[in-house]
């Protein structure tokens, strides 16, 4: 009996190469399963077991699992030379210059962590804080000598009739 040639079920186009990968994944099977044979009975495999083995890999159920496990094969051979292109590719950004800045401030932003770098921004925000109110009392305190001073003047020069209020003391109790 003839069987369809395994080579041309599963190696369509010579160019494609995951229907190659689906062949050599055929001839695996094929020399594991005569080794098998050889194994079990102390002698090659008779002509009645090859055709046997060739009738049962040429059904589409063969054929199938061989594509799936070319596929597969495929993707794992992908996913591998992936990851090294991608770990190649990231120990070249690292040694770049990007990467050494980027360690740099990863370096300083290490330093300012723990107790010391804690105590370091909360006392330089405290002192902002500081300064700010200071400044914002120098203002209104300011504002408020100035205006006095301006009434005093205007009522020197005769430009009001009206007697400035006495200066607000602040520290007088009420």
């Amino acid at each position: 009996m003839t069987h369809p040639n395994v080579f041309a079920l599963l190696v369509p186009h010579p160019d494609d190469t995951l229907a190659a990968l689906a062949y050599a994944s055929y001839k695996q099977h094929e020399i594991e399963t005569y080794a098998a044979i050889e194994a079990q009975t102390g002698h090659p495999p008779t002509p009645e077991d090859i055709e046997n083995f060739e009738r049962a890999a040429t059904t589409p159920v063969c054929v199938a699992m061989h594509q799936r496990q070319a596929d597969s094969f495929m993707k794992a051979f992908l996913d591998a030379t992936l990851d090294a292109k991608g770990a190649k590719i990231e120990a070249e950004f690292t040694d770049a210059a990007i990467g050494r800045q980027l360690a740099a401030i990863q370096a300083q932003l290490g330093a300012r962590r723990g107790p010391l770098g804690l105590f370091r921004d909360v006392g330089a925000n405290l002192s902002v804080n500081v300064l700010t109110i200071l400044l914002i009392a120098a203002l209104v305190f300011g504002y408020r000598l100035l205006d006095e001073g301006l009434d005093r003047l205007s009522f020197r020069t005769g430009v009001t009739q009206q007697t400035p209020p006495p200066p607000v003391d602040d520290a007088a109790p009420n």
